[in-house]
């Protein structure tokens, strides 16, 4: 299996050389090779660099790069295979929080890429603390704190694109609330804050989601469903103040798709809650109050 990775002392000086010139030290082969061997981390490498070039490579507008090279290696180190140790998992968090405010607010340039997949990337190091405990409660919190803060501030919402791949944003930051919701750090009391920066999305969103985005947001609020310290008189408040107001006599293109975005959104999580073969108590609670919100609608 050695023989199948470049020998770092060997390529060292041609590494410098790529460095130098601002491209990445790795070319795709040598990632190829890692995915064809399970992801096994390359011997003799050093894992925090390693890390570092695959985290750069989430800004990358080539697919295989980004994500089948970048995100999927991150997350089979990070969950996997454990093999991103908690210091380095820490270093990381931080690095990709530090991501989803550069450029953001643009409109549409290739900046979402690295902001997207940062999310994503951060959804997998939540999922490993609710899996393996890592993150104390500050981290917790910070993470938390970045993930709304980014929900509400990105802008470019595009969903996919034939030559670049997957954009995904709303998506991405569905699946780290998604694991966020399911966190022992998560209060009954800060339930609703996860929901309404969820609801604010959707009904503030600039076009209407139509790569699966609402089904993925819905998917986020289920997991605050499905907590054993579900909050049901808050989730009920929230429904009802989340079903989209009556449209003006001559709406905006924006009021239109925010309004489109709930009603679908809702309309999923309705679907994901009656589809229970046997709903708990709380599931059963949370479907009523979605239908009562969806009520007249359609």
């Amino acid at each position: 299996m050695h023989g199948a990775f470049y020998n770092a002392g060997v390529m060292l000086p041609a590494i410098l050389v790529v460095l130098m010139a601002g491209a990445p030290p790795h070319a795709p082969e040598f990632w190829r090779a890692v995915a064809a061997h399970d992801y096994a981390v390359p011997p003799g490498e050093d894992l925090a660099a390693l890390v570092t070039e695959l985290e750069g490579f989430l800004a990358s507008s080539d697919p295989e790069v980004r994500d089948e090279i970048g995100y999927s290696t991150l997350a089979a180190w990070i969950y996997e295979k454990r093999a991103v140790e908690p210091p380095l998992l820490r270093t990381l968090a931080n690095d990709l929080m530090g991501n989803l405010t550069r450029g953001v607010g643009d409109a549409e340039s290739d900046g979402v890429f690295r902001r997207s997949f940062s999310a994503l990337t951060l959804s997998v190091v939540v999922a490993r603390d609710n899996a393996s405990p890592v993150l104390s409660r500050d981290e917790f919190r910070r993470i938390e704190a970045a993930a709304l803060g980014y929900l509400a501030a990105e802008r470019d919402v595009r969903g996919y694109d034939p030559q670049k791949g997957w954009m995904h944003s709303a998506a991405h930051t569905a699946d780290l609330l998604k694991f966020l919701a399911r966190s022992r750090y998560l209060e009954p009391a800060e339930q609703p804050r996860l929901l309404d920066g969820v609801a604010r999305k959707l009904a503030a969103a600039p076009t209407v989601f139509t790569h699966g985005e609402d089904e993925r947001l819905a998917r986020a609020v289920l997991s605050i469903v499905n907590r054993a310290d579900f909050d049901r008189a808050a989730f009920q408040a929230w429904a009802a103040r989340t079903r989209p107001a009556r449209l003006p006599a001559r709406p905006s293109a924006s009021d239109l798709a925010g309004a489109q975005n709930v009603k679908n959104a809702l309309s999923k999580l309705e679907v994901l809650l009656a589809t229970r073969p046997e709903p708990s108590e709380s599931v059963a609670a949370a479907r009523d109050a979605v239908r009562a919100a969806l009520k007249d609608l359609f």
